[in-house]
C-alpha cells in the first residue's frame, strides 16, 4: 500500500490516460485503492485497472476508489478478478459514483463469490 500510495501522489495533474495491473498482489488492501482514488488526476479521461488475486480488497475499496473517480472520465475497464470479499455494497457504491460523461465501460468480476 505505501508504494502505491507514493505512485498515486507523484500521477501528473495532466495526465489522461492510466493503466495499472496488480496480479497475486496479496498485501494490496483498502487503504492501497483508496490511496489511489485519492490522487487520480481530474483531467484523466481513460482509465484501465485490473486487480486479479488481490484477497484483501473488499467493499470499503471499492467504494473508496468510486468516489475518487474523475468527473470527466470517459472510459473505464475494471477487473477484480478472484477477490472474495467484493459484494453487493461494493458494486452498489460504484454503480452510484459513475461519471456522468462515461461513454465505454468494462467490469469484470470473475470469480469474486460474494457478488
Amino acid at each position: 500500500d505505501p508504494g502505491l500510495a507514493a505512485l498515486a501522489q507523484r500521477l501528473p495533474a495532466s495526465l489522461q490516460q492510466l493503466q495499472l495491473g496488480f496480479q497475486d498482489c496479496q498485501q494490496l488492501s483498502d487503504s492501497g485503492l483508496a490511496a489511489l482514488a485519492h490522487g487520480l488526476p481530474t483531467v484523466l479521461q481513460q482509465l484501465q485497472l485490473s486487480f486479479q488475486d488481490c484477497p484483501q480488497l473488499s467493499d470499503p475499496g471499492l467504494a473508496a476508489l468510486s468516489h475518487g473517480l474523475p468527473p470527466g472520465l470517459h472510459e473505464l475497464q475494471l477487473s477484480f478478478q478472484h477477490c472474495p470479499q467484493l459484494s453487493d455494497p461494493g458494486l452498489a457504491a460504484l454503480a452510484d459514483k459513475l461519471p456522468g460523461r462515461l461513454q465505454h465501460l468494462h467490469l469484470n468480476f470473475d470469480s469474486s463469490g460474494r457478488l
